[in-house]
């Protein structure tokens, strides 16, 4: 074999080890990057899975929140001898159960000349955290629907020979108040509506009472 045959034979092993070698070095950048590509979608589908998760416990958290909230809505509807809850915009939330009502045709005195008056008995009692004269709850109303009067009590305070007891009385929270709430009834109907508040009125909660004229004393 001739000197420049070994020669060329030398150089051909080389050549094709070089080659070995680089395309070895290649397959193994190729793993390592595929290698590198899967760590990464599973560091990401790993966050994906946590921000998930931390929605979900979002969530679950609103929904706690809003369980908790305590709210009350308006009360219509309410019969004689019901309770419903009051929120004013004094701060002040009570119950108040609407106990009776009576027709008295002279109240302190004045004659009801042909008229009469309706005597509402109620219970309030103090469910917030504050303490309030019973006789600034949010004023009552009574009369048939469309044509309700306010309370006579503002002005019967200042008048002596009252025999009702009217609602007054400092009630600190968890304690009750029992008084009457007097009205003018021009005319007898055969249904009424006593209410604390009413739709289109400065108020946070009310509650309205229906009080058949059979249920008048």
């Amino acid at each position: 074999m001739g000197h420049y045959m070994k020669q060329f034979i030398k150089l051909s092993l080389l050549f094709t080890l070089a080659l070995i070698l680089v395309v070895g070095c290649s397959n193994n950048e190729d793993d390592d990057q595929t290698a590198g590509e899967e760590d990464n979608n599973k560091q990401e589908t790993s966050t994906v899975e946590e921000d998930e998760d931390s929605e979900v416990d979002d969530s679950s958290e609103e929904e706690s929140s809003d369980s908790n909230d305590t709210h009350i809505e308006h009360q219509k509807g309410l019969k004689m001898g019901e309770t419903g809850i009051v929120e004013d915009n004094g701060d002040n939330k009570y119950e108040v159960t609407l106990n009776s009502v009576e027709y008295v045709d002279v109240v302190g005195g004045l004659d009801s000349e042909g008229e009469t008056h309706a005597v509402a008995n109620m219970t309030v009692k103090n469910i917030g955290d504050n303490n309030f004269n019973a006789k600034n709850i949010y004023e009552p109303g009574f009369g048939p629907d469309g044509e309700l009067q306010s309370s006579l009590n503002s002005v019967l305070m200042d008048v002596d020979d009252v025999e009702e007891d009217l609602l007054e009385g400092e009630i600190a929270p968890g304690e009750s108040a029992t008084g009457d709430h007097v009205f003018v009834v021009e005319e007898k109907h055969d249904n009424y509506l006593f209410i604390i508040g009413g739709s289109g009125h400065q108020i946070i909660t009310y509650a309205n009472w229906d009080v058949p004229e059979s249920e008048v004393e």
